[in-house]
């Protein structure tokens, strides 16, 4: 993803296949992985508001780990990619 992406991106806003999220919440993030996995597949935004507001979020190793493992933990496992930019994830 580049400054051109994120910019099409907020512009569209959240929708069917995107979400934005401002913070981690295992909670939230699992519902969020799980129905996208039973739909066509999406894109969740760490580090954005839902007004579309860039906030940023630490991205850590542990942060990626804990998503990842959230994926694994599903019957069946759900393949994910992580990205960056920035510092959203």
């Amino acid at each position: 993803m580049n400054e051109k992406d994120l910019k099409f991106i907020l512009q569209e806003g959240e929708g069917y296949n995107i979400e934005f999220k401002e913070s981690f919440d295992a909670k939230n993030i699992a519902k969020e992985i799980c129905a996208f996995a039973n739909s066509e597949g999406g894109r969740i935004f760490l580090g954005i508001a839902d007004s579309k507001q860039v906030k940023g979020i630490g991205i850590t190793n542990r942060l990626k780990s804990q998503i990842q493992d959230l994926a694994r933990n599903c019957d069946p496992e759900i393949k994910i990619s992580l990205e960056e930019y920035e510092n959203i994830l």
